[in-house]
């Protein structure tokens, strides 16, 4: 059943996240994985904004221009989608704006399988202080606990960005887990969320949340799109390089 928007905004705010289920069909879905798995290279590394032909072209040096482009204009087809926009802009109670993607694989098999990031804060990256960061998962495959899908613990984003420690996030070697750790309060529990293909995650920026390793044959891939609400300052980063993406 589809889930109202009230009750949406009302759980999105006590919890600090919100599932959407099948917001896309099995087809859509296929097209866009199929997609962004011809750019892989041989470890199924992530692949930062594969919405921008320059950071695609970069990932697939010697891919086709036609294809590499297709490929972006699907991913920011994605990021642009009245579908996921409408939601955003409901739960901020503002005009939001695109800010940055990005494609992980979390490949059965590969070196980054075994990956699980830390309890960390999405916006401890931008540090917007007005708590307006905002970011989506969408989920290409079924995820449990077995193929490394992600924990949360609800409420922790009304404790504001907490302090954090800095470690490599992007393409980090294998056998180490990225994501800005932070202590979690200990008055909060962990939650494990469960996802089917298709389905969209939104998690505010302060949410705390992390995954675990994929240990099972199945891959857990995920792209995952960040947004702010328009007119709110960020950190571009020199690895994300965000910039502000209009939706309308």
């Amino acid at each position: 059943m589809a889930i109202s928007t009230t009750s949406g905004k009302n759980f999105y705010q006590a919890n600090g996240y919100l599932t959407i289920s099948g917001l896309y069909d099995v087809q859509e879905i296929d097209k866009l994985n199929s997609a962004l798995r011809a750019h892989a290279d041989q470890n199924f590394s992530a692949i930062m904004n594969p919405d921008r032909l320059e950071f695609l072209t970069a990932a697939t040096p010697s891919g086709s221009h036609v294809v590499l482009q297709d490929t972006a204009n699907l991913v920011g087809s994605y990021m642009r989608d009245p579908r996921i926009v409408e939601w955003l802009e409901i739960l901020q109670g503002r005009e939001v704006v695109g800010l940055m993607s990005q494609m992980l694989f979390k490949e059965t098999g590969s070196i980054y399988a075994n990956q699980a990031w830390n309890p960390h804060q999405d916006n401890s990256y931008p540090r917007n202080q007005n708590n307006q960061y905002i970011t989506t998962n969408l989920f290409l495959e079924s995820a449990n606990v077995e193929n490394g899908t992600l924990y949360a613990f609800p409420g922790t984003h009304l404790e504001g960005l907490l302090p954090s420690e800095d470690v490599v996030s992007y393409r980090e070697n294998p056998g180490s887990n990225p994501g800005r750790t932070v202590l979690v309060p200990s008055k909060y529990e962990k939650v494990d969320l469960e996802f089917q293909k298709g389905d969209m995650l939104i998690l505010h920026g302060d949410l705390i949340h992390g995954s675990h390793p994929n240990q099972s044959s199945r891959s857990r891939p995920m792209l995952s799109m960040s947004y702010i609400s328009e007119g709110e300052s960020f950190i571009p980063g020199e690895t994300a390089k965000r910039r502000v993406i209009k939706l309308h």
